[in-house]
Formats: structure tokens, C-alpha cells, sequence
């Protein structure tokens, strides 16, 4: 029995999550043309950091390999990885988006959206 994993391609559906009100269709592909070549292509993860996403209660949405924000804070007992994945305020660590949780981006973040939707 042939039990070799099918090797995926560019552009190839890897898994679409729903999160709130948004849809994230997470594909294969590479972050630089020099990867090409070193082998197959990744799960890219949407930039959420230059393209921010808000749910409907103001929380942002992030990636789990999200450079994290000055709130970062890492499980007690664990070493910081520096990824909002291991952050505390990232409760879904299995999941490839997820909500962020800290009060205090969601009161600075949605804060900020209500100023700018009133223009």
C-alpha cells in the first residue's frame, strides 16, 4: 500500500476558516522567489499585520505566526517564542488565524475604527 503524501501545489487550497463575519482562504505558495527552488511550497498565512481585521466586538484578528504586539505576554512557565501563537491572548494555538483577546488592543484598535468610520 502506497502511503506517500501527495506533494502540494502553488496555489493549491490548503483550508478556509471562517472567523466572525470574515472568510481567510489559506493556499500554498512562497513568500520569496528564492524558496522556489529549496522545495514545496508552504501554508501562506494573510498578513493581518499590514491588513488588519476587526471581529463585530472590535477584537483584531491574527495569524498564529504573527510577529505580536507590545502586549504580548507568554504562558507562565513557558520561554517566549515571539509569535502570536504563544501569546496568552491567543486562545487558539491549533489554529492558523485566530481572535486576539487583549482588551487593550481591542479598546485602542476598535476605538480607532469608530473615530474613523465618524469621518
Amino acid at each position: 500500500m502506497d502511503k506517500t503524501v501527495p506533494i502540494p501545489v502553488e496555489g493549491q487550497l490548503y483550508k478556509v476558516i471562517h472567523i466572525d463575519q470574515h472568510r481567510f482562504e489559506l493556499r500554498y505558495g512562497y513568500n520569496e522567489d528564492f524558496e522556489r527552488e529549496s522545495g514545496p511550497p508552504v501554508v501562506l498565512f494573510p498578513d493581518l499585520g499590514k491588513n488588519p481585521v476587526h471581529t463585530q466586538d472590535g477584537y483584531p484578528v491574527v495569524s498564529a505566526v504573527q510577529e505580536p504586539c507590545p502586549h504580548y505576554t507568554a504562558p507562565e512557565g513557558q520561554e517566549p517564542e515571539q509569535w502570536c501563537a504563544d501569546c496568552i491572548y491567543y486562545p487558539g494555538i491549533h489554529h492558523e488565524v485566530g481572535i486576539c483577546r487583549c482588551e487593550n488592543r481591542r479598546k485602542t484598535e476598535s476605538n480607532l475604527l469608530s473615530k474613523e468610520e465618524a469621518l
